[in-house]
């Protein structure tokens, strides 16, 4: 807390204020945002739904999924890339479009 001294009517009154702390936006230690651009897949109690976005990386409650479908994971990609991702999955024989189509019926 800091103080504040103000001068009223020839008396000196201090009164405690307190000092908010300026509000920073960091830039460099942003967590990484992904969005999932895969089909929507409800599997043992898990949902995971296309567009869905993730702030930190891959969601670590996802594991089971990891496992059963290795190839899953290449589709969450940053949102900066999300457009020049979804053409690649729209391309035959690429890595994303062939991580979709490994999904394809889940």
């Amino acid at each position: 807390m800091a103080t504040e001294k103000v001068l009223t009517d020839a008396k000196l009154v201090e009164t405690k204020v307190k000092v908010k702390p300026a509000l920073s936006r960091k830039t460099t230690d942003d967590p990484q945002q992904l969005i999932y651009i895969g089909p929507s897949i409800n599997k043992n109690g898990m949902a995971l739904r296309t567009n869905q976005t993730f702030i930190g990386g891959h969601p670590e409650y996802f594991k089971e999924l990891y496992t059963m479908y290795p190839l899953i994971k290449q589709l969450f990609v940053p949102v900066a890339e999300m457009r020049k991702s979804i053409q690649q999955i729209n391309t035959t024989g690429t890595a994303l479009n062939i991580a979709v189509q490994s999904l394809k019926g889940v």
